[in-house]
């Protein structure tokens, strides 16, 4: 065994044995540990979060959208839907409508979305069948004025299976005018995608009656497109684009929600310097706790060098010290911060009991003093019906973001080690010795 390890195991043991626990160096790997864990665990939620909204978004809209140069729509949407079947890589492209409506109950009057597909495109289209779950009726596009609404626009405005809305839209164009017109629906289905914007102001009805509904009977919106695979559509919305000599826009599914996922990502990155800022102060608690170590061992140093230990091997001890402590807040943060990314109901569950019960005591001894106090409880933590996230808050571990964290965590150990280790070295043996 090195003689260098060997000093430096003994004087971290020793630094240990000395107050059972030294109290710097277990707030340093406790620093490093929280960061870390708290780091992994959020970026995994974030990471959950983002994959889940994208998934929905994607699987109930089009991967690419074809719409003309103006708002009057698109009289000729078979050829281009024949030329976009044309591409390898569409399975599936279908003409719709869709306008901003307003839609007038008994209660109150709200502005909503109309959005119109053809039957084929529910029957052939197995996402639209994965997330457009019906928990009554059916997607019954077949039948004129039927109207598909999602789950929380039945509850918000207490419809049922047949009942009749009215839906106020715009019709004509801008050649011959626009005037306002009215059309009664009845529901034919109610459907859940997990999606709160769909779900509550989606009112899905067949091509030909939105049609009816904008005055446009020989036009559509434009025509929407799916691909294989989600992340080629940029690519394959320039082949279509090309296919149609640039007549029309031809637009992929990154530019539909280009600032939510931008705020997404920066968010995250946000959360994650914020986080880091933690693992920081940690580290550099390691240089200040290994400094005073250095100074208490400056007699021992002294000894060690007078018996011919060299400046360099003084330093490796101590740097030694240092990456030790480092290296196992590293892997005890790494450890904690999978269980809870991978834990993440199971963890808030526990946070929400833990902070229960504090508030069971605060309630036992404050209501004997106030009798009228009424029983306070801690709020449910990310409610499914305010966040809308089926299944819990989601979380997915990306093995290269933990690799990532863990290789600059330990950079960080290692590189505010060497500040102890280079004042070690430096350390005269005749003048601290003189003065001791």
């Amino acid at each position: 065994m090195r003689l260098e390890f060997m000093l430096g195991r003994r004087y971290l043991m020793a630094k240990r044995r000395l107050s059972f626990v030294s109290i710097i160096t277990a707030l340093c790997i406790i620093g490093i540990t929280a960061g870390i864990s708290l780091l992994i665990m959020v970026i995994s939620v974030m990471n959950g979060f983002e994959a889940e909204v994208r998934e929905k978004i994607l699987g109930t809209r089009a991967h690419i959208n074809i719409s003309g140069h103006d708002a009057n729509g698109i009289r000729n949407h078979k050829m281009i839907i024949d030329e976009a079947k044309k591409n390898k890589d569409v399975v599936l492209a279908s003409s719709y409508v869709t306008s901003p409506a307003i839609l007038r109950t008994a209660f109150i009057d709200s502005l909503i979305n109309v959005r119109a597909f053809d039957e084929e495109t529910f029957r052939n289209d197995t996402n639209m069948n994965r997330y457009f779950v019906f928990k009554h009726g059916s997607a019954d596009l077949a039948t004129p004025n039927a109207a598909l609404i999602g789950t929380e626009m039945a509850v918000n405005y207490a419809l049922d299976m047949n009942d009749y809305i009215d839906v106020i839209t715009v019709a004509g164009d801008r050649a011959l005018g626009y005037r306002p017109t009215m059309q009664r629906l009845q529901v034919k289905g109610i459907y859940k995608t997990g999606y709160y914007e769909y779900d509550s102001k989606l009112v899905i009805v067949p091509l030909k009656t939105a049609q009816a509904m904008a005055g446009i009977p020989d036009k559509v919106s434009g025509v929407a497109v799916k691909v294989k695979d989600y992340l080629s559509a940029d690519r394959v919305a320039r082949e279509i684009d090309a296919a149609l000599k640039g007549l029309y826009f031809v637009t992929p599914w990154m530019y539909f929600e280009r600032n939510f996922f931008e705020a997404l990502k920066n968010e995250k990155l946000l959360m994650g310097l914020a986080l880091s800022v933690i693992i920081l102060i940690a580290s550099f608690n390691i240089a200040t706790s290994q400094i005073l170590f250095v100074k208490d061992k400056r007699r021992e140093i002294a000894i060690l060098k007078t018996l011919g230990l060299k400046p360099f091997n003084v330093a490796q001890v101590f740097f030694l010290e240092g990456t030790i402590i480092g290296f196992v807040g590293v892997v005890i943060g790494v450890t904690l911060g999978l269980f809870l990314a991978t834990h993440v109901k199971e963890t808030l569950v526990g946070i929400q009991r833990f902070m229960q019960f504090f508030l069971d005591i605060y309630y036992f001894f404050a209501h004997i003093i106030v009798p009228s106090m009424q029983h306070p409880y801690f709020p449910e933590l990310f409610p499914q019906n305010v966040y809308y996230l089926s299944g819990g808050l989601p979380s997915l571990v990306i093995p290269a973001q933990v690799v990532t964290i863990a290789l600059v965590s330990f950079g960080l150990s290692v590189l505010f080690a060497i500040i102890p280790a280079y004042i070690a070295s430096k350390y005269r043996p005749a003048n601290v010795l003189r003065y001791e």
